[in-house]
């Protein structure tokens, strides 16, 4: 706008005896000051943009450009080639400062591979395109999606993808028009492949862009290994390179592998198959989670059991219920009880608790009666199952756990032995700091040791914690320092 005003004073036939007349007049004054630095900010721009070289020196440690001009902004430099502008347009120079392309771009990215995607504002949206090394416009700016630069390090291809409205095509870096913009989707390549979406139907192209396999899938997977999986009507196979199927489009689920395994379902059982096909474990598995640790666990008439990387049931299904394996070990229900089992099978955590939880550092929780208590991983009962509620963490060697009372719940805390060291009769508690931990009785606070000694009575409005020895505490709307004896300080 600012350089059509100057254009329009410039069109001006103004009469200098009219000028005169009215240069009294302060605001006549003021629109000649106007039109001049319109006609001189004209002559400069359009001398910018006519110009085909950049007075400077490239430094080529840095990339960097230092032009004599600092009003100049230059980016850094690419396959020999930067972006620069002077006002809000971007144009590109080589290392000698000689402008490859003027200034007619709202942004540039750096070259890659001989090619930069360019993009002009105008109305929205943006619209983008590429330019070469020479700065030709090899892919007209007229797409409002186009591959930026690190997508199109990601294609592993030499094809520019583009696309307006949801539809995608793609051009070569002639600037020839490979594929119409008409795809629903264009993936990136694997293998020298590309798997392609248009009319609900998935195919793919090679590396040139051309149609290698036909668009007649209801889904398909990257190649990997030069195999690819695919999807017709509700049955999962897998096809090679030339389309050849390479295992039979049977199968009721997607084939997962894990390793030389894959997961998948036939005539409504799961087991596995090998990257060609080849049954590994029979189709007799109601459900197969993933490996842990090296097993996996099985369903079979509603029982669960867990089978080894050879496919080999080694925990037969005979459980109710099992989750996966953690530090070597499992939880599994029979009947209405719980508890632990190793890789063997053999039971550790006896089948005598309410709920059992994995195990964390060789400890596991477990519920009896109610209530909550510990256990390691001999099955031993190394916290008694006395407490209604259990942080679950050491710290400082110390747990916290609560009771419930006729007053509330009460707490207090564990060393992990399974000692009470802190009786649960505090209605607050928190970590404990140097070796002293906050609590509360009634509105009350004061301080406990390790030990489970109240050194420092409840009578405290508020207190702060301990840092060298020293802590803030409120009484009777005082406020002063204490140390561990509880003796106020200076």
């Amino acid at each position: 706008m600012f350089i059509e005003l100057c254009r329009n004073f410039a069109c001006m036939n103004i009469d200098t005896q009219y000028i005169s007349v009215f240069q009294k007049n302060f605001f006549t004054k003021n629109l000649v000051s106007i039109y001049l630095t319109c006609i001189l900010s004209l002559i400069c721009i359009n001398y910018t943009s006519a110009q085909n070289k950049i007075e400077g020196v490239y430094n080529s440690k840095t990339r960097t450009f230092d032009a004599v001009n600092k009003s100049y902004t230059i980016k850094d430099f690419r396959d020999g080639l930067a972006a620069f502008r002077l006002s809000d347009k971007f144009g590109i120079i080589d290392t000698n400062g000689k402008v490859i392309c003027p200034m007619k771009y709202d942004e540039i990215e750096p070259f890659m591979n001989g090619v930069a995607r360019v993009e002009i504002f105008g109305d929205y949206p943006t619209h983008f395109g590429y330019i070469d090394l020479n700065g030709k416009e090899i892919v007209p700016v007229q797409f409002e999606e186009a591959d930026e630069f690190y997508y199109r390090s990601m294609r592993f291809s030499e094809l520019l993808v583009v696309g307006n409205d949801n539809k995608y095509g793609c051009y070569d870096k002639t600037g020839k028009q490979i594929l119409p913009v008409e795809f629903n989707n264009i993936g990136n390549f694997n293998n020298g492949y590309a798997v392609v979406l248009k009319n609900n139907k998935w195919g793919y192209i090679n590396s040139k862009g051309e149609i290698a396999i036909p668009l007649e899938y209801d889904h398909a997977a990257d190649f990997s290994a030069q195999v690819a999986l695919v999807k017709k009507g509700e049955k999962w196979g897998a096809i090679d390179q030339s389309n050849n199927i390479v295992i039979p489009i049977i199968y009721e689920a997607e084939i997962k592998y894990s390793g030389g395994m894959g997961l998948t379902k036939l005539n409504g059982k799961y087991g596995f198959i090998d990257r060609k096909g080849q049954e590994l474990l029979p189709f007799k598995f109601d459900n197969i989670s993933y490996f842990r640790e090296e097993l996996a666990k099985v369903i079979m008439d509603g029982k669960h059991g867990f089978i080894n990387l050879k496919g080999e049931i080694v925990i037969p299904c005979e459980y109710d219920w099992a989750g996966n394996f953690n530090e070597g070990f499992v939880i599994v229900k029979k009947g209405d009880f719980w508890g632990h089992i190793n890789k063997k099978g053999m039971i550790t955590t006896p089948f005598e608790y309410e709920l059992t939880g994995d195990f964390n550092k060789g400890f596991s929780n477990v519920k009896k009666n109610g209530k909550s208590g510990r256990v390691d991983t001999t099955g031993r009962l190394v916290l008694p199952c006395l407490y209604d509620g259990m942080e679950g963490v050491y710290k400082d060697g110390m747990m916290l756990v609560t009771k419930n009372s006729e007053n509330g719940r009460k707490k207090g805390f564990v060393d992990e032995k399974g000692n009470e060291k802190v009786p649960c009769i505090y209605d607050e508690v928190t970590s404990f700091s140097e070796g002293m931990a906050r609590v509360k009785r009634g509105n009350l606070w004061g301080f406990v040791n390790t030990e489970g000694k109240e050194v420092i009575p409840c009578i405290y409005t508020a207190i702060g914690t301990f840092q060298n020895g020293i802590t803030n505490v409120r009484l009777n709307n005082e406020n002063f320092n204490i140390d561990k004896a509880g003796k106020k300080t200076n």
